[in-house]
């Protein structure tokens, strides 16, 4: 088993100031291609303290991977200390430094004096192309230890260890990884979740490893063995007894599925959104194509635009108020027509902080208005105003998942 030390950089990390996600996304990576993760250290900017950090982790493991410290500014010392630490003269990236010349020039802006630091590299380090940020990644090898620089913007990171980090890694070490399958569900707690199939792993799979990964959003079941076959016959003996509530497997997103189901029936939606202000149009469209099947929407806070566009009537709104079935129905119906959709989708509710007896935190009605039907669902969701906002908006993503499939 070869051993990985993770260290990450960043005293905006220590004061409460960023929150950390490099480590995670990091150990993520590596367990799956068979690394064992040794150790995570999260230090100050500091050069001191990333030479002691380092001298103890090349004394224990394989692999040190550095996060953070590769940009302009003046507490970016990762690069300048390792360069010293291990005496590597550094050079001009030619590469590099046209990028971020070219970056400037078109904001005709010149370039400032330290943005030019990033294309200083130590000489003999293999370098890891950054395609959305200028600093690269590093790889320096010393005898048989690897030290791997990365930066520590989350989205740079991410990309530079997918594509590079890992195919060379696996490139570098004969290891056994082991065999991972992920299936996504919504609309189902962790405890429902465990009585549904807990007597799967203690009867039928006892060398196989089921995690539980909840959030806001749902619930990630991780099935791992090193027997790929016992991996596949506990998925699909999960997924029978799950299937209402499973929307993917891997990676997928309910927002993708969604795409994926609306594509393949050549179907448009429109949203109105009040309580969820924007987050599910968003969510929508974060996804590439899909202008396809998105035709638009409208954020119908106030009670005149639920009126004016959504065409929800004044008598609905006085004898139920705007956070009730009766307008979320109208609201999907009147959207439908406005955009001329197949689908029409709304979300109303009270995401706090203040609320009514009547009309508790929490309390969301989704509609959905298709040719065939129109449908309200009632919910009592837990948390503050973004988790709130955030649940909403992937719940009315599954209603439209649950009536496409239904069909």
């Amino acid at each position: 088993m070869a051993l990985v030390r993770i260290i990450i950089t960043g005293s905006e990390i220590l004061s409460g100031k960023v929150i950390e996600k490099n480590s995670y996304q990091i150990l993520k990576g590596l367990t799956k291609i068979g690394f064992q993760i040794e150790k995570i250290s999260v230090i100050h900017d500091d050069s001191q303290m990333l030479k002691k950090e380092l001298e103890d982790a090349l004394s224990q493991v394989d692999v040190i991977i550095i996060s953070g410290g590769l940009g302009p500014t003046k507490d970016d010392i990762t690069k300048d200390t390792i360069s010293k630490y291990f005496s590597l003269r550094t050079y001009i990236d030619e590469t590099i430094l046209n990028k971020i010349e070219e970056y400037y020039k078109n904001l005709k802006k010149p370039v400032p004096e330290f943005a030019i630091k990033q294309a200083l590299l130590p000489k003999k380090a293999i370098i890891l192309e950054n395609p959305i940020g200028f600093a690269p990644g590093l790889i320096i090898k010393k005898g048989r230890k690897i030290i791997i620089l990365l930066p520590g913007v989350f989205e740079e990171l991410k990309t530079i260890l997918e594509n590079s980090v890992i195919p060379f890694l696996e490139d570098n070490f004969n290891l056994k990884p082991k065999i991972y399958k992920t299936i996504r569900t919504v609309g189902i707690s962790e405890s429902e979740i465990m009585a549904k199939i807990e007597d799967i792993c203690r009867k039928k799979f006892k060398n196989i490893q089921i995690s539980y990964l909840p959030s806001c959003l749902g619930v990630d079941i991780e099935i791992s063995s090193e027997d790929k076959k016992d991996v596949n016959f506990c998925e699909k003996e999960i997924s029978s007894r799950l299937k209402e509530y499973i929307y993917g497997y891997e990676n997928i997103s309910l927002e993708e599925k969604v795409g994926e189901l609306l594509r393949k029936k050549s179907l448009t939606l429109a949203t109105a959104e009040s309580c969820t202000g924007g987050l599910l149009g968003n969510k929508i469209t974060n996804i590439p194509g899909s202008s396809d099947y998105y035709l638009g929407g409208v954020i119908a806070y106030s009670n005149e635009i639920k009126k004016l566009i959504c065409k929800v009537k004044e008598e609905t709104l006085k004898q139920y108020g705007a956070v009730s079935k009766e307008t979320a129905i109208e609201m999907a119906k009147g959207i439908r027509n406005y955009y001329q959709a197949d689908i029409g989708l709304s979300t109303t509710g009270v995401a706090g902080p203040t609320s009514s007896e009547r009309k508790p935190i929490g309390l969301v009605y989704i509609g959905i208005a298709s040719q065939k039907k129109a449908v309200v669902e009632e919910y009592h969701f837990l948390g503050n105003r973004e988790m709130i906002k955030e649940q909403a908006a992937q719940m009315a993503l599954n209603l439209v998942r649950k009536v496409l499939e239904g069909e």
